[in-house]
């Protein structure tokens, strides 16, 4: 999940090369969750990781831009 982070944490940064999606200044990822309702059942704790993860890359933004970049949708 640290691995995940990291990569996340540079969307905005196309020369960083972390990631191949990019996402501009003001603007923000939406993740749709698929099938989320069996994932939490079936996989408990990474699906609190995922939670967990996405909150960490969001205060990293907060923090640099002074707002979230990654939204997350259950389906």
């Amino acid at each position: 999940m640290d691995a995940w982070i990291d990569c996340m944490s540079y969307l905005d940064g196309v020369s960083a090369g972390m990631t191949k999606v990019h996402v501009k200044n003001g603007d923000i990822l939406n993740l749709e969750i698929e099938g989320s309702e069996k994932f939490r059942k079936r996989l408990p704790e990474i699906f609190e990781k995922l939670i967990g993860g996405t909150a960490s890359v969001n205060q990293r933004y907060f923090e640099r831009r002074g707002s979230p970049m990654v939204a997350l949708f259950f389906l």
